[in-house]
């Protein structure tokens, strides 16, 4: 007999108890405490089984889905989650708000606030500018991606994808493959994994590594991407982001390929427990092979996808509805 709505929320509720995450926003991993981690992980457990089930856990929340940048995965993750809880969801477009006509991003989300809703989740070429925001503002933020920033949601989804697999990354050797220096995924990817404990490599053109990266993030560096792979628990590949300039720091795109490309033969030098990973969109035969992106036994992108709606869920309730009782307070400059 499967597990009913009733039964997934009350073990929802049970599981969280009393807790409150330690911030109002999610702008930044930095923002998260390991107990706020932890508390996300593990109700993404529960929503990742009640997938099938409309729950209740959000009814009478209202969120604001600010997406001024593309993006197919966490918009619809977000968007999904946030109606599996029972909120009210307003989705606004980039090329359908007023920031088209002039006005700027502190104006549309005071706009977008003065309505009320108790969370505005931000896209924003911007780097800093949920940040921003959120001393303005008395909704929650969420930054869903800013600029070369960060995106913590994604990180804490694919932490949950290592997890499931391999129990735990601590210890565990997870080598970065590509254009770290545009990728907001790097920069919470990266500060996660540090807190996490685990072993992290890059492999990428040397053009792509950010000023002072070793030092802050405390990763390895390979200019060989043969070499980083090997015996590498994890291979997460990330896109060249042309939209941000990528292309004028490497030769020519076929030359990435062929010398930092995930490719079968590639895969086969990490670790044979190893899984591969990429937060998409996967750019085929120059990211990674296309017989390796959806149905090859290590690929987890896929997986990916499907925890990206659990964890988002987790986070949103978590936000949406604190048990203190407390409210954000409006903190204009």
């Amino acid at each position: 007999m499967s597990i009913q709505r009733w039964d997934f929320q009350e073990q929802a509720r049970e599981l969280r108890g009393q807790r409150d995450l330690s911030t109002f926003d999610l702008v930044s991993i930095d923002d998260l405490s390991p107990e706020d981690i932890e508390i996300i992980l593990d109700l993404a457990k529960i929503f990742k089984e009640s997938k099938a089930e409309k729950l209740s856990l959000l009814k009478g929340i209202s969120i604001i889905n600010a997406f001024y940048e593309n993006s197919t995965r966490t918009r619809s993750s977000f968007e999904f989650a946030g109606k599996h809880l029972g909120a009210d969801t307003i989705n606004i477009s980039g090329a359908g708000s007023s920031v088209k006509k002039g006005e700027t991003l502190l104006d549309t989300t005071e706009t977008l606030a003065a309505l009320q809703p108790q969370i505005i989740v931000i896209r924003s070429e911007f780097s800093g500018m949920p940040e921003f925001l959120a001393r303005h503002v008395s909704a929650s933020i969420v930054n869903a991606g800013d600029g070369w920033h960060e995106h913590p949601s994604q990180a804490l989804l694919d932490l949950k994808t290592i997890n499931d697999h391999h129990g735990s990354v601590k210890g565990k050797v997870v080598t970065i493959v590509g254009d770290v220096l545009h990728s907001r995924v790097f920069g919470s990817l990266a500060r996660l994994l540090k807190k996490q404990g685990a072993i992290l490599r890059v492999a990428c053109p040397e053009t792509f590594i950010p000023e002072k990266g070793v030092e802050v993030f405390g990763f390895e560096y390979f200019s060989d991407v043969e070499k980083a792979l090997q015996g590498a628990e994890v291979v997460y590949a990330l896109r060249v982001q042309e939209e941000r300039g990528s292309k004028g720091y490497i030769p020519s795109m076929r030359e990435y390929s062929k010398t930092f490309g995930i490719s079968a033969k590639r895969l086969a030098m990490a670790h044979p427990n190893s899984i591969l990973m990429h937060p998409g969109p996967v750019m085929r035969d120059t990211d990674v092979h296309s017989a390796l992106v959806a149905i090859h036994d290590q690929s987890k992108i896929l997986d990916q996808v499907e925890n990206g709606m659990a964890v988002r869920a987790a986070i949103l309730w978590m936000i949406g509805e604190r048990k203190d009782g407390s409210v954000k307070a409006y903190k204009a400059l």
